[in-house]
């Protein structure tokens, strides 16, 4: 094995080529190598075997590709990569087989709910396997390491390994049946029942022994070859935390927005699973063509800035890139260029991303969106959406990384309308509070399980009523004197919610600040009957002490109705409260007109910011059509928040300042005064960068 194997520790740029059956007829080695020179790639992923074998297997059942003759396309690229020096992923895909397979070992095919042979959605005439079953644990196994033991590969990689519902197997219903007592849940079960949460307790468990067992496999014949899953943002939560520390990084695959996306999906991806997992690398896989849950364009492109701007949004906030391509032929390559340009920009700024760690003063709380109510999904993304816009660097916080409340410098939480948090939860956010902490929580905050409202634990206010059906025409109106009105002008009453708490403030409840009352409910039609029938009186939004610390909460659906609605006024509101949250202003503010998804990084005495530029009409959903240079923007810096950050002192005197021009690093100046350091920024395209070094 060459010195290439340190190269699975996450800072490498990938290019992945999955093939079709009938590439070997004519797939150009040539033709690759000027792709990976041109994108920088320093490791490659290769179609190695799984339901098409691209190499002369010699495992039975196996389904060596019809056109592949006496060629070898993986020993092929294995030896183009290791000549380069690049690192080597072998990639297996184990989710469907060929109809001999099914003839003759048909229990290792998924099943209906009614016990038909599942055929595969896509292909007739193949069909899906059992994820639980002898495939996966028996076939799946002998290939990875067939290959491990033959070829001069890192690791071991896996798409679509995790099944396509419980398969419904002889073997799979008998080991859930004695592992819970229970048969598994079908349709015809709530989704929420608990047939389907101990299944999904059950699936989490023997998917992550089979992750394990693939591990051991591999490197019981290679013992420095590893395997790694792909996963999804959400799907990251299916293994364990003792599975995830061994693998050598995890992977995203969101290759590129699906309908009503935000271009900042890409980095939600990466902070989400750096917070499920702590310290464990994370890329994410980027297609070249179109996703969407109604189209496959598979032989397509995207536009070439859209490519770029979701590569880039992703390495910001610490996804190494990667890039997939399905088909070695490139009847289109106008993709190429749009690769170029995001891995040119990566490999820039990563040599100082590889010695830093990402840092923020906000956490936002992240909650387990899949199976969510749609209103929760919605306030997720509405959170995010508005922090994106106001400026402000976030990372996630969650009952599995509760540590992340006590690094430096954290000053707010967030909390947006999730239902509940666990006693564990609740626990913290209250010592964070008390700790000096800001807590902001919308929707009138989540109930703590078995205990009951977590606004009333902390403020000592009851939860009269939760309103969870649509309220029309609801208002919201200031309180005389009341804080959290900039920005506002002369407008006394602005939207409300659709979904209201009421609270009730009993004696000896503390000094609580009500600062916004809801104006009570009227119709909204007849037009004549539009008004209300007497003044404001419930408290909207309210806050006060805690500890040392403060606590604030909108009593409406605030970030769901930001991103069903993009009301301007609950972005001045939620403004209004972050900055109360951090004291008044942030450790970074990007100042400038334009929107800026910003990240920050500390390191070894340096503190680095990153913004991808997501400024374009279609921002909010694909394709991008261009990128729309921003000019002006100045970034200033808090220095003493920023050394409470990075774990020390900043020394205004001995600063050394960066700026990202032209794709290139260029010294710059900055005005340091009162503690703040300003740097203006060179018109930016994709990527904006400040790197303070002392």
């Amino acid at each position: 094995m060459t010195a290439a194997r340190t190269g699975l520790d996450g800072t490498h740029r990938w290019t992945q080529l999955t093939f079709v059956e009938n590439d070997p007829l004519d797939f150009d080695l040539d033709e690759w190598a000027d792709v990976i020179e041109r994108t920088a790639s320093t490791a490659v992923c290769i179609s190695a075997g799984g339901y098409v074998a691209y190499y002369p297997t010699k495992v039975p059942l196996h389904h060596r590709s019809t056109y592949l003759g006496d060629r070898d396309l993986l020993g092929e690229v294995v030896d183009l990569a290791r000549s380069r020096g690049m690192a080597v992923m072998a990639r297996v895909d184990p989710h469907a087989v060929h109809r001999d397979v099914v003839e003759r070992r048909p229990e290792w095919i998924a099943r209906t709910e009614d016990g038909e042979l599942l055929e595969h959605w896509a292909m007739p005439g193949i069909y899906l396997t059992d994820a639980f079953g002898g495939y996966s644990w028996e076939l799946t196994t002998e290939v990875l390491r067939e290959i491990a033991r033959d070829y001069d590969v890192d690791a071991l990689f896996a798409n679509r390994w995790q099944g396509h519902g419980p398969g419904y197997t002889e073997s799979t219903a008998a080991e859930f049946r004695a592992e819970t007592g229970r048969s598994l849940p079908t349709s015809a079960d709530p989704a929420d029942g608990e047939a389907w949460a101990a299944y999904r307790a059950w699936r989490r468990t023997r998917l992550s022994e089979l992750v394990a067992h693939w591990d051991r496999a591999v490197q019981d014949v290679a013992p420095a070859v590893r395997f790694v899953p792909n996963l999804g943002s959400f799907t990251a939560a299916d293994l364990e935390p003792r599975v995830a520390r061994s693998v050598p990084f995890l992977l995203v695959d969101h290759q590129a927005r699906g309908d009503g996306e935000a271009l900042w999906s890409a980095g939600r991806d990466a902070k989400r699973v750096r917070a499920l997992h702590p310290g464990k690398p994370v890329g994410l896989i980027t297609s070249v063509g179109p996703e969407s849950h109604d189209f496959r364009w598979k032989d397509s492109v995207n536009a070439a800035v859209e490519t770029t701007g979701w590569i880039v949004d992703g390495f910001v906030h610490g996804a190494f890139p990667w890039f997939t391509k399905f088909a070695a032929r490139i009847p289109d390559p106008r993709w190429i260029p749009a690769v170029e340009r995001a891995f040119g920009l990566h490999r820039t700024v990563s040599a100082d991303l590889a010695e830093s760690r990402p840092v923020a003063e906000v956490l936002v709380w992240d909650a387990d969106e899949r199976g969510a109510p749609a209103p929760v999904r919605d306030a997720a993304s509405g959170v995010y959406q508005a922090l994106v816009e106001l400026g402000v660097p976030f990372e996630y916080v969650g009952p599995g990384s509760l540590a992340a409340l006590s690094r430096p410098g954290v000053r707010l939480v967030v909390v947006p309308e999730v239902p509940t948090v666990d006693e564990a939860g609740a626990d913290a956010l209250r010592a964070f509070a008390e700790g000096g902490g800001a807590l902001l929580l919308t929707g009138g905050g989540p109930d703590v399980v078995g205990r009951g409202p977590l606004v009333t634990e902390l403020l000592g206010v009851d939860v009269v009523e939760r309103r969870g059906g649509i309220v029309r025409n609801n208002y919201v109106q200031r309180e005389p004197g009341g804080a959290l009105q900039d920005g506002f002008g002369d407008a006394r009453r602005v939207v409300g919610g659709t979904r209201l708490v009421r609270f009730a403030v009993p004696d000896g409840a503390g000094s609580l600040d009500v600062s916004w009352r809801f104006v009570p409910d009227h119709p909204d039609l007849p037009m004549e009957e539009v008004y209300p029938r007497s003044e404001p009186s419930d408290p909207a939004v309210l806050g006060g002490a805690v500890g040392a610390g403060r606590v604030d909460v909108v009593g409406f659906n605030v970030a769901e109705l930001y991103w069903q609605a993009l009301q301007a006024d609950h972005l001045t509101l939620l403004d209004n409260l972050v900055r109360r949250g951090l004291g008044g202003r942030g450790a970074v503010e990007l100042r400038g007109r334009g929107v800026l998804d910003v990240a920050t990084w500390a390191g070894d005495r340096s503190f680095t910011v990153l913004a991808a530029n997501l400024t374009d009409p279609m921002m909010m959903r694909g394709q991008r059509r261009a990128v729309s240079p921003l000019e002006g923007i100045r970034v200033v810096l808090d220095l003493d928040r920023v050394g409470a950050l990075a774990g020390g002192p900043v020394p205004a005197d001995r600063l050394r300042v960066r700026v990202l021009a032209g794709g290139v690093w260029a010294d710059a100046e900055a005005r340091v005064a009162e503690g703040t350091a300003e740097v203006p920024l060179p018109p930016v395209e994709e990527l904006a960068a400040v790197r303070l070094t002392w």
